[in-house]
């Protein structure tokens, strides 16, 4: 099989899947070749396996990139384009829909988060919801990162939808690892990492937080994107900025827990991440972030418009409850959330789409 990946934006959680699922696709026995369309070159894959076409906004721009991607397919011809987001997933299906696409490669896509399931004007997200139905027709498979983006695709009626957990691989001495050692007492450190936009509700935590000044270290991970938040740096609170593996590595391990405060999430990777390195999540109760953190096992769900008690709650959990949390959270990664587990599955349903 020849697959071709269409990626119209790269950031954050995407950047991960894919990088991820080239690693896999590129070693498989069934999959002769695995190239990209992204929006710039990357430095996990080669230029050889890399087709870099500018991220498009405007009419004219996505007119543009339309053609130089039905351009690409033509000469590639693959078995399967794997669509990645709204906008590639929109256009290659449009295109799709327009006899633009051969009609033996079969289109499998991800939405990496449902467009309508986030906030915002109604009348936008039933535009949303409309439209990944219609195109629903137009895919021969989608892939939703966790069981919510699948409960609402069917609430929906959007086709042919299939869950397949976001995965992880961890650093080789993770997985090698056992109970996490004992540690002397210490202020304990509560890590956020992730975009300082809305979405992630770093506003609301650093608002929590100034509010109920509990006794921990909270260290901020991450830079703004979208730029849709103004935020004031606080000397209470330690500002990593966007970290390197290694440095971010660092800042995981040396944390006591993680704390995802969104507003929505298609899936949530850093609970994951979390999880991978036996750290407790402790997690706003949205999206999917519902499916991978276990209430009172391996961390806390709470609602956002109750972090202030979240915060008080963190500030008296006894270290040995922590660990167990921890724990639990390792074993849960371990059974659902691996990369191999992610890849195998995505791999399966190519094949099913092609026969």
């Amino acid at each position: 099989m020849k697959i071709l990946h269409i990626a119209e934006t790269l950031k954050g959680g995407l950047e991960t899947y894919l990088r991820m699922v080239s690693g896999f696709q590129q070693n498989s026995p069934v999959i002769t070749q695995a190239k990209f369309i992204l929006p710039g070159p990357v430095d996990w894959l080669s230029s050889k396996d890399t087709h870099v076409v500018a991220t498009a906004r405007s009419p004219l721009a996505l007119a543009s990139y339309a053609a130089e991607v039905r351009r690409i397919i033509r000469t590639e011809r693959p078995s399967v384009l794997h669509l990645h987001s709204s906008i590639a997933g929109g256009i290659v299906r449009a295109m799709a829909l327009l006899g633009q696409v051969p009609q033996e490669t079969k289109i499998v896509y991800c939405s990496h988060g449902w467009a309508f399931d986030q906030i915002g004007p109604s009348y936008k997200k039933s535009i949303y919801r409309w439209t990944e139905w219609l195109l629903s027709y137009w895919s021969d498979a989608i892939i939703c990162i966790s069981d919510h983006e699948l409960r609402i695709a069917e609430k929906f009626g959007i086709k042919r939808c299939r869950c397949i957990p976001n995965g992880i691989t961890p650093a080789a001495a993770l997985l090698e690892q056992g109970a996490p050692e004992r540690q002397l007492p210490h202020t304990r450190r509560l890590l956020f990492v992730g975009r300082l936009d809305r979405q992630k509700g770093i506003d609301a935590l650093l608002e929590s937080y100034a509010r109920v000044r509990p006794g921990f270290k909270l260290v901020v991970v991450g830079g703004a994107v979208r730029n849709d938040l103004s935020l004031v740096p606080s000397e209470d609170i330690e500002f990593k900025g966007w970290l390197e593996k290694d440095a971010l590595e660092a800042a995981y391990r040396s944390c006591d827990a993680i704390i995802v405060p969104s507003r929505w999430e298609g899936f949530g990777l850093v609970a994951v991440e979390a999880m991978a390195r036996g750290k407790p999540v402790f997690a706003s109760a949205v999206g999917g972030l519902v499916d991978i953190v276990e209430d009172g096992r391996s961390g806390r769900l709470f609602p956002l418009e109750r972090i202030d008690e979240m915060l008080r709650e963190i500030d008296q959990i006894p270290a040995d409850d922590m660990a167990r949390m921890g724990r639990a959270g390792r074993r849960i990664f371990e059974k659902k959330y691996t990369a191999d587990r992610m890849n195998s599955a995505i791999v399966d349903l190519y094949k099913e789409s092609v026969l």
